[in-house]
């Protein structure tokens, strides 16, 4: 009734060819082009939003305690100068990402930052970061303001 498509499987010598019914062939390139999106999807979970800042460096604790309960002087001098505050949303999604690193690329560059703090919901939405002056103007050339970036949460 049907037309039998072949498909040749590459890790099968070429004189193996295997029959499939049209129905089968279509399921199978369904499956993999699902497979390649969802490989593309796991290799960049970038988050694309806003940073701003909430202190300049030494001042992880300007706005209280920070949330991850850092001692800023066993920190040292590059991640008391490259911090971040992660939104509250972001924050529970990475597991509570404190310790780890973010990231982030501005217009003007890029800068790897310690979370250390979670920005209020009131004032972070999804996708803001809330970084160290430094860590700001080295993304974007600002200190200030709400600016553009991406970011992406790893090992520091």
């Amino acid at each position: 009734p049907g037309q039998i498509f072949y498909i040749y499987i590459h890790s099968i010598p070429p004189f193996f060819l295997y029959p499939l019914h049209p129905n089968e062939a279509m399921i199978s390139v369904k499956a993999i082009l699902f497979l390649v999106v969802l490989a593309i999807s796991a290799v960049d979970r970038s988050l694309a939003g806003v940073a701003t800042a909430y202190g300049g460096a030494n001042q992880i604790n300007r706005t209280g305690r920070n949330a991850c309960g850092f001692n800023p002087k066993r920190l040292g001098k590059k991640w008391n100068t490259y911090y971040a505050a992660l939104n509250e949303k972001d924050f529970k999604k990475a597991g509570r990402p404190c310790g780890k690193c973010a990231t982030v690329k501005g217009r003007r560059g890029t800068v790897k930052v310690k979370i250390v703090d979670i920005c209020p919901a009131k004032y972070c939405k999804s996708g803001h970061i809330d970084l160290s002056s430094p860590a700001l103007k080295k993304a974007t050339g600002y200190t200030w303001d709400k600016k553009p970036v991406t970011f992406k949460i790893g090992k520091c």
